[in-house]
């Protein structure tokens, strides 16, 4: 018995979601590898929803709602529902969207697919969006971050009783925190949901099953000059924010900032492999590069920030010869 094609995608995205809600279970409970754990996590909504589209994906984020409201609650779900598998879905979606180049005056008879550019914008956008709601919801202010740290004190405390922190000192290392974890989230965030964009992205075309050609990344990922005004605003609120003493302005700057932070940071981490290419220190030099990635990371965000395009992949119409594949690195 043929299976219906929208049953299939159906089927096929409730497994993704069952496997993306394991994945986040497992990331819960072994915290030393949960970032591993939640680049997992958001892969099969991507393989699913670039592989087998919007049901398939629409399909694995209800599945996996379900199995994480039923497990653990609906509240921790709808977090994990924002992030990451929300925009896994979402970034799949516009993976897969296509219009004829000839309408953006490029050559007949060729597809033009949406710029990896402005994915990377609109994932921004929703993480910074996602961080900032589930702080809010969740009551985060001073007074969240000022428990945290004592809680922290109270710990190494009890390792080591001769262990005591100038109350000055305690005082900025909260504050400091405070700022810290919604951009620090926000960063992570757009990371992790890259990387597992990148990686599923792999699989999904070995199986043959890929509608979005393949892209150089190092070439390829860049950032929307439009999202160096978006960094703008969030950085403007944050310091806002921390002038004002203003809960909800330093939690959305924080996030807006952390968010396309991250995203021009790897548009600089591309840029740096691209330029490394060929080169008897390119090995050294990455390894490097990551390993000092807490340290380096502002330099690559400034390389990204200097260098913004919309490249954009093309692929030969079905049925026409692949003569013509090019790529519009044009600047916008």
């Amino acid at each position: 018995m043929k299976m219906n094609p929208d049953f299939k995608s159906i089927a096929i995205g409730a497994l993704a979601g069952l496997t993306s809600a394991l994945l986040v279970l497992a990331a819960t409970s072994h915290l030393s590898a949960s970032i591993v754990f939640l680049i997992l996590a958001g892969m099969p909504v991507f393989i699913a929803g670039l592989g087998f589209g919007i049901v398939a994906a629409g399909s694995a984020l209800v599945a996996s709602f379900l199995v994480l409201a039923i497990t653990v609650s609906p509240i921790f779900a709808l977090s994990i529902l924002a992030l990451p598998q929300f925009p896994a879905a979402f970034m799949s979606r516009l993976a897969n969207f296509a219009r004829p180049a000839e309408e953006l005056g490029g050559p007949a008879n060729v597809m033009a697919w949406y710029p990896l550019a402005d994915m990377m914008m609109r994932l921004c956008a929703l993480v910074a969006v996602a961080v900032a709601l589930t702080l809010l919801a969740t009551g985060y202010s001073r007074g969240t971050a000022s428990d945290i740290i004592s809680a922290a004190m109270k710990a190494l405390s009890a390792q080591d009783p001769t262990f005591n922190m100038d109350a000055a000192v305690l005082a900025q290392v909260t504050a400091f925190y405070y700022y810290l974890l919604p951009l620090n989230q926000a960063v992570m965030s757009v990371i992790t949901i890259f990387a597992a964009y990148y990686f599923s992205a792999i699989i999904v075309r070995t199986t043959t099953q890929a509608l979005r050609p393949r892209e150089d990344m190092p070439s390829a990922l860049r950032m929307n000059r439009d999202s160096i005004y978006v960094l703008g605003v969030g950085l403007t609120l944050l310091i806002a924010g921390m002038i004002t003493h203003n809960n909800v302005l330093t939690i959305v700057g924080s996030s807006i900032s952390g968010a396309f932070g991250g995203g021009f940071l790897l548009a600089g981490l591309a840029a740096f492999h691209l330029k490394s290419r060929g080169k008897s220190w390119r090995m050294p030099a990455l390894i490097l590069a990551y390993l000092t990635i807490s340290l380096t990371g502002i330099v690559f965000l400034i390389v990204g920030l200097l260098d913004t395009r919309r490249a954009i992949a093309l692929t030969p119409v079905a049925g026409t010869t692949k003569q013509n594949q090019p790529t519009d690195n044009s600047n916008t």
